[in-house]
């Protein structure tokens, strides 16, 4: 990415923090309304998972066991 859109992706967050005094607990209240809106309008995203993904061994540390 060129920097010019990294740099207009952090003001444009740097935007929405303003909207909310920079108060982190309302900025995520936000987002998850925001969330929820979309949801209900019908987008689908993707959960995280509820595990951890299982890492698989290198083969160093397989015959290391």
């Amino acid at each position: 990415m060129a920097d010019y859109e990294i740099d207009e992706i952090h003001r444009i967050r740097r935007e929405i923090s303003a909207r909310f005094n920079h108060d982190a607990q309302k900025l995520e209240a936000y987002y998850r309304a925001l969330d929820e809106e979309f949801r209900k309008a019908g987008y689908k995203f993707v959960d995280p998972p509820t595990e951890k993904p299982k890492v698989a061994k290198s083969k160093d540390e397989e015959a290391a066991d």
